[in-house]
C-alpha cells in the first residue's frame, strides 16, 4: 500500500514540475521587462540611458520601424520605400502592406534607434540562433551577418561606437519560410558574446560526446545482454533520432551543416527537424511499453500514428504564411495529446510498473520539458539563452536510459545465474533422493535377507534350546547381532522432500563425522513448493556442513535443524559451528566454495524466501553461524495434498 502512495505521489509530482518547468522560461520572458525594468523600444525607438552595460545583455524587443522588400544599408538606391511599424519578436506575415498581407518568404528591413548608449568597448549585436539569412549594422559597421545560406551561427564583428548620444541600428533578414524577426535581437559586450559562445559550443560537443557514448554502449547492450530480436531495436533507432535532433539544435547545427546535412540552409531542414521531433513522440509509446511494463493495444499504436502522420503532412503542405498566422502554436500543442496520454495510461496502471518504470517516466518527463522548452526557444518564445537545454536534457535521457539498460542486463545476468543456481540444486535434489533411497533400500534388502533367514535363526535357537546348550546359544546370538547390526535412518518429517534433502545431508555429515540434530515438522503440504524447499533447505545445509568441514577441531562442529509452525508462520532455522570469518560484499555472504555459482545460496534462499511475503534473518560470533527464515504457512486443503 506504501508503495502504491509513494509511486502515485511521484507521478502527480512529475506532471506538475512538467507543466510549471516547461511554462517557467516563458512567463519570465513575458514579464522580463517588469522584472528586470529593462527599457522597452517605443516607435522605432530605446533609451538606454540607465541600463548598465557591462555585464547584461540587452534585448532590443518592441517596435521597430520596418521597410518591406528594401536593404537600407546593402541596397541604399532602393531606398524609397516607407516604413511601418512592426512588433519585434513577431512575424511580418501578420502584416498587411497596401491591402494585401505580407508572404512568409521575402526579405525587409528593421531599423532602431538607440539612445543614451555610451559603451567604450567593442560592442555587437545579433540574432541568436535565428534560422534565417540576416546583416546587422551598428551605424552602418557591420556587427553580425548569418551567411548566404542561412545558418542559425551568426559570425560577430566587434564594433566602435562614436561619440554620438544617438546610434542606428539596422537588420537586414532574408527568409523563405520563418517571416521575420521571430527572435529577439541582442546588444552586448563583444568579448563576453564570443567567450559565451565559446563556451557554449564546448558545452555542445560535451553533452554530444556523451549522448554518442550512451548511443553505442545501448547498440552493444542490445548485442550482448538484453535482446536479439530485430523488433526490439526501436531503442537504438531512438537514440540515433535524439542524435540527429541535436545535431539540428539551433546554432549547434551550423557544425553539421557542411558534414552532413549537404549544407542545407536551417530553413531547408524544417521538414527533417518536425519529422524526427514527432517520431521520437510516437516512440515513446515503445519505451513506455517496454520499459514501463504498461501494455498498448494495436488500436492505440495505429491510432497514434494516424495522429502524428496528419499532423506532419498538416505542417508539411499548409502555406507558411496559413501556417505562421494560425498553425505555429496549435500544431506543437496537439503533440502533447500523446503525453497526457501516456501520463493517465501511466498512473491508472502504476499498480503494473516493472522495476525502474518510475526510473522511466521521470525520463519521459526530461524528454518533455527538453523539447518543450526548445521548441519556446527557437520559436522567439524566450528570452534567456536555451540553446543548450535540449542538449542537456537529451544528454540526461540517453544516460538514464543507459543506466536502466545496463541495470536490466545486470537483472538479466543475474536471473540466468540464478536460474542455473536453481537448475543446479535441482539436479541436486535428483542426486540427493537417489542416494538416500539407494540407503533406504539398502537396508530395506538386508531386511528382506534377515526375514528370509528368520525361519533358520529360530530352528537354530530351537535345538540349542533343546540341548541346553546355553553357552552355544548365546554365542550364536551375539554373532548373529553383530553381523546383522545396522544403523537405522531415522524419519525426519512427513514431507518427501524434505526428508530425502535432510537425510541426505545426514548421510554426508555421518561420514565426516559431524553431529547432525533435526527437530523437524514439515508437513505433506509445505509452505512453499517442492523446487522453492530444496533451494531453501538445500542451500543452508550445504553451507552449513561445508563450514564444518573446515573447522581446525571436528570434536567442536555440530549442525542443528529446526522446523515448525508458530504462530501462523513456518520457521526453518539451521545452526551449524564454524571458525572462519563470514566474506561480505555489497551486502552479500560471498561463499569460499569453488563452482560456478558459487555465493549464490543465501541469496537464492532470500529471493524465495521474499517472494512467499517472508524474511530472512542471519545471525552469527566466531563459533556459531545461525540461518533463520519466517514465511507465512500455506492453508492446508486435502485436494492439494500430494500423494506420497
Amino acid at each position: 500500500m506504501k508503495k502504491m502512495i509513494n509511486q502515485k505521489k511521484y507521478l502527480i509530482v512529475g506532471l506538475v514540475l512538467t507543466v510549471v518547468l516547461m511554462n517557467l522560461p516563458v512567463i519570465l520572458s513575458c514579464c522580463y521587462h517588469h522584472i528586470t525594468g529593462a527599457p522597452v523600444s517605443i516607435g522605432g525607438r530605446i533609451d538606454l540611458s540607465g541600463v548598465d552595460k557591462t555585464d547584461k545583455k540587452i534585448y532590443l524587443d518592441g517596435q521597430w520601424e520596418f521597410y518591406w522588400n528594401n536593404f537600407i544599408i546593402s541596397d541604399p538606391e532602393r531606398n524609397n520605400a516607407s516604413s511601418f511599424i512592426i512588433e519585434v519578436p513577431g512575424s511580418w506575415s501578420n502584416y498587411s502592406v497596401d491591402g494585401e498581407k505580407l508572404p512568409a518568404g521575402g526579405y525587409g528591413s528593421y531599423r532602431l534607434a538607440l539612445g543614451g548608449l555610451e559603451y567604450d568597448n567593442s560592442l555587437t549585436l545579433y540574432i541568436p540562433d535565428y534560422g534565417g539569412a540576416y546583416q546587422v549594422f551598428i551605424d552602418g559597421q557591420l556587427a553580425s551577418k548569418s551567411g548566404i545560406i542561412s545558418s542559425p551561427r551568426a559570425d560577430l564583428y566587434p564594433v566602435r561606437l562614436s561619440a554620438d548620444n544617438t546610434h542606428e541600428v539596422v537588420i537586414e533578414v532574408s527568409t523563405t519560410r520563418f517571416s521575420g524577426l521571430y527572435m529577439t535581437p541582442v546588444l552586448g559586450d563583444y568579448d563576453k558574446i564570443i567567450s559565451n559562445n565559446t563556451t557554449k559550443n564546448i558545452i555542445r560537443f560535451i553533452l554530444f560526446g556523451f549522448a554518442l557514448f550512451s548511443f553505442f554502449s545501448l547498440i552493444f547492450m542490445y548485442a550482448a545482454y538484453v535482446r536479439r530480436k530485430l523488433n526490439s531495436f526501436w531503442m537504438p533507432v531512438m537514440i540515433f533520432l535524439i542524435l540527429i535532433r541535436m545535431m539540428l539544435t539551433s546554432e549547434f547545427y551550423s557544425f553539421w551543416q557542411k558534414i552532413l546535412f549537404f549544407n542545407l540552409s536551417y530553413e531547408s531542414t524544417n521538414e527533417l527537424m518536425y519529422l524526427t521531433t514527432f517520431t521520437l513522440k510516437y516512440l515513446l509509446i515503445y519505451l513506455v511499453e517496454e520499459q514501463c511494463g504498461i501494455n498498448f493495444k494495436n488500436w492505440e499504436k495505429k491510432g497514434f500514428l494516424i495522429y502524428y502522420i496528419v499532423l506532419y503532412l498538416t505542417y508539411l503542405f499548409v502555406p507558411n504564411e496559413i501556417y505562421n498566422h494560425y498553425l505555429s502554436v496549435i500544431i506543437p500543442m496537439l503533440t502533447y495529446i500523446l503525453d497526457i496520454y501516456l501520463f493517465v495510461k501511466i498512473y491508472r496502471n502504476r499498480q503494473r510498473l516493472e522495476k525502474f518504470g518510475m526510473v522511466i517516466y521521470w525520463s519521459l518527463i526530461i524528454v518533455i520539458l527538453g523539447l518543450t522548452i526548445d521548441s519556446y526557444y527557437i520559436n522567439g518564445k524566450i528570452y534567456m539563452d536555451m540553446s543548450v537545454i535540449l542538449l542537456l536534457f537529451f544528454t540526461l535521457f540517453s544516460s538514464v536510459i543507459t543506466l536502466v539498460y545496463s541495470m536490466r542486463a545486470g537483472d538479466l545476468y543475474d536471473d540466468f545465474t540464478q536460474s542455473s543456481s536453481r537448475l543446479e540444486m535441482a539436479n541436486k535434489q535428483l542426486k540427493m533422493q537417489k542416494e538416500y533411497y539407494i540407503a533406504l533400500s539398502g537396508q530395506m534388502s538386508e531386511i528382506r535377507e534377515i526375514k528370509h533367514d528368520f525361519r533358520h535363526f529360530i530352528g537354530v535357537m530351537l535345538r540349542l534350546a533343546e540341548e541346553d546348550k546355553i553357552y552355544e546359544l548365546k554365542k550364536f546370538l551375539y554373532e548373529y547381532v553383530k553381523k546383522t547390526e545396522m544403523k537405522p535412518l531415522p524419519v525426519f518429517c512427513e514431507n518427501v522432500v524434505a526428508k530425502s534433502i535432510i537425510g541426505y545431508y545426514y548421510l554426508r555429515a555421518n561420514e565426516s563425522g559431524i553431529p547432525f540434530e533435526v527437530q523437524c515438522s514439515i508437513n505433506r503440504q509445505a509452505a512453499m513448493s517442492d523446487s522453492d524447499l530444496c533451494i531453501v533447505l538445500g542451500n543452508a545445509i550445504d553451507n552449513a556442513i561445508e563450514a564444518c568441514r573446515k573447522m581446525d577441531n571436528s570434536e567442536m562442529s555440530f549442525i542443528s535443524v529446526q522446523g515448525e509452525s508458530v504462530k501462523g508462520q513456518w520457521l526453518l532455522k539451521v545452526k551449524n559451528a564454524h571458525n572462519s570469518i563470514p566474506v561480505i560484499r555489497n551486502g552479500n555472504f560471498i561463499s569460499s566454495k569453488e563452482g560456478k555459482f558459487h555465493g549464490l545460496g543465501i541469496r537464492n534462499i532470500e529471493k524465495v524466501v521474499e517472494s512467499y511475503g517472508g524474511f530472512l534473518k542471519i545471525e552469527y560470533d566466531d563459533k556459531v553461524f545461525s540461518l533463520m527464515a519466517a514465511l507465512p504457512e500455506k492453508e492446508n486443503k486435502a485436494d492439494d495434498m500430494p500423494a506420497v
